[in-house]
Order: C-alpha cells, then structure tokens, then sequence
C-alpha cells in the first residue's frame, strides 16, 4: 500500500506500524510502503481449519458447525441429532413421523 503523506503524519504512522522510508519520485513528500505483519485476527483456528477440510459440500459443513446438523462417524453422514420430544419414549414409544408433522410442544437435543 502506497501513501503520499507529510513528515509529520510519517512520525505518527512510524509508531504504530513497522514501515521503510521511501522517496517518491516525482513529489518531495514522503511515501510509506507499510509492510503488514501477520495478524491474529486474521488467523484460522485449529477447529475451523478441521471443519473446512471435511468432504462434504459448504451447505452441511456450515450446518455442522451451527450445530443443526452432526456428521455421523460410523457411517460418515451428515444426520440430524438425536432429539428427545416430550410425550415420546426412545424405547416405549418412539416418535416415527416427519419433523414437520410432529405436534409435541417441547423438542430439544439430547446429550
């Protein structure tokens, strides 16, 4: 990134970042070439660099990572989580229906 800009303004920029002085050419003012050190703001966590390297497409990936959606590893897919549903019993009385169609009041992940 270039920048024509006074003496005075170089001096301030000198304190917070790590520049070299060039001298342009054409004008007497002072241009700053800034050098960017690398940022960690900008860095990729462990987490997110294991989730962008899963197989599978953006759209799951990104439900996985909400949560919506858990990737399943015994068989490698993309399932939604085991839920438990008020007035339904996993063993007794399994809910087998649609999602959409289910009518229970009270519905939350199970851990």
């Amino acid at each position: 990134i270039y920048a024509i800009i006074t003496a005075a303004m170089a001096a301030k920029l000198a304190q917070q970042f790590q520049f070299e002085k060039v001298l342009h050419p054409i004008s007497s003012a002072v241009t700053l070439q800034v050098r960017w050190k690398s940022n960690p703001l900008n860095s990729v966590s462990l987490l997110q660099q294991y989730y962008r390297k899963m197989p599978i497409r953006k759209k799951w990936r990104r439900a996985i990572v909400r949560g919506t959606m858990v990737m399943c590893e015994r068989t490698g897919q993309v399932k939604i989580p085991p839920l438990a549903i008020s007035g339904y019993d996993e063993k007794k009385n399994p809910y087998r229906g649609r999602f959409e169609d289910l009518r229970s009041t009270r519905v939350w992940f199970k851990d």
